[in-house]
């Protein structure tokens, strides 16, 4: 008996859970993406097709080496970016495990993973899959597994590796300051002296960073989306794709971003997202409070919030925060993780008082909200939501639903004998 219950703990471990969690977000994840990308959306797949044809533009590096790699191969460029952004999310997941994987002794830590705003983003929202914040992912979670790295050839990589992705989506340039703040807490853990030369990558990517913003503001004005939208039949598309992203490439103009603020005002944008971002933070703000170290902490808040307030400049000129908050979520976790290198000693969330009605709340605090990644002017409404949607998808007859073969619909709809 002894030995059956050793057996049994072994195989439900947090490391067996986690695992297990993480091979359903992947399964997810590349249904999800392959169902909308299929589908020919104009936001997602639209974003990946940006490419240089119609002129020098931001969003466009990938997109012209998949257009490149589609014309002369003859695939279909929609399998090329959906094996692409499949493999980098799997990648992504599997560099986070790495990262967790010795962590996850931490109450805080797999709570945070847990929540909807953090892994579980995609699950609540699929109009979230297979966008190109994954490639912000990728690039910080391989930063953060090789803080200790001083291999010349390794620097060269991800110095050419993020200008990429700079140029694939300017939103990974405004993440650019957690790299200061993650190389300032492993640099501190191992040495109190501080010294330019440690951030000498860093420093080299912004300025870079900053270089390419300022051409895309200079020059992008030339582009013309309709020779990028006609180039599109080159690789077998129509350009009813380009009624999404490629349509809204050009910066907002002061007219553009005032209307934004009304609407940001209609749907309660400040108040959800400001209440997501609290909902999200609090199991990491709870531990911060309790440190003994406030000077430390203080030094800690103010860079985090620095690295919030430059990302915000430009969420608050699109339209869909919550993708973009999830982002700054995932690094702020990223920031805490490093943080737990410190051993302060109370770093943790006690179960032992009070047991029952801690996780009580705790299910409750995980399971009633979510983060809709745009529009909704109400607060999400966790899982409930979910399976909102998932009965009326399945019940859904009307030629909205229909347009598609969508044979997991299909087969639900006859397991359930629904006609």
């Amino acid at each position: 008996m002894i030995i059956i219950n050793k057996k049994i703990n072994h195989l439900f471990n947090r490391k067996n859970f986690v695992i297990l969690f993480f091979a359903i977000l992947i399964i997810n994840y590349v249904f999800f993406n392959h169902r909308i990308l299929f589908r020919e959306n104009g936001y997602i797949l639209g974003d990946w097709l940006v490419n240089y044809n119609g002129g020098f533009v931001r969003r466009a590096f990938l997109g012209q080496i998949f257009f490149y790699f589609s014309k002369i191969s003859n695939l279909s460029i929609i399998n090329i970016i959906f094996v692409f952004s499949s493999i980098i999310y799997c990648i992504s997941i599997i560099l986070f495990y790495k990262i967790l994987k010795d962590k996850l002794n931490n109450n805080i830590v797999l709570i945070m993973i847990l929540l909807p705003s953090t892994l579980l983003f995609n699950f609540f929202d699929p109009l979230t899959v297979g966008r190109k914040e994954i490639l912000v992912f990728f690039l910080f979670f391989i930063y953060y597994l090789n803080l200790d790295n001083k291999n010349i050839f390794y620097k060269i990589f991800f110095y050419f590796l993020f200008i990429i992705f700079i140029l694939t989506h300017e939103i990974v340039f405004f993440q650019i300051p957690y790299l200061f703040l993650l190389r300032y807490l492993y640099l501190k853990k191992n040495k109190n002296i501080f010294n330019f030369k440690d951030y000498h990558l860093e420093i080299l990517i912004f300025i870079t960073g900053s270089l390419i913003i300022l051409l895309f503001f200079k020059y992008s004005y030339l582009y013309d989306n309709q020779i990028l939208c006609s180039s599109l039949s080159e690789v077998k598309l129509s350009n009813n794709v380009c009624y999404g992203t490629i349509n809204d490439l050009l910066w907002k103009d002061k007219e553009v971003f005032l209307a934004l603020w009304g609407y940001f005002n209609e749907r309660n944008y400040f108040f959800n997202y400001s209440l997501y971002i609290l909902l999200s933070l609090f199991p990491i703000i709870y531990i911060y409070i309790r440190i003994i170290n406030k000077k430390f902490i203080k030094k800690l808040f103010i860079l985090s919030l620095f690295c919030f307030l430059f990302s915000l400049i430009f969420i608050l000129r699109v339209n869909d925060w919550g993708r973009y908050i999830n982002i700054t979520i995932i690094l702020q976790l990223l920031v805490f993780l490093k943080f737990l290198d410190f051993n302060f000693g109370l770093c943790n969330f006690n179960f032992a008082n009070n047991k029952i009605i801690k996780i009580f709340l705790l299910i409750i605090y995980l399971t009633n909200w979510h983060m809709p990644h745009c529009c909704n002017p109400n607060i999400g409404d966790g899982y409930n939501d979910l399976v909102y949607r998932a009965k009326s998808r399945i019940l859904d007859n009307t030629s909205n639903s229909t347009k598609f073969n969508d044979k997991p619909r299909l087969i639900l709809r006859k397991l359930f004998n629904i006609h």
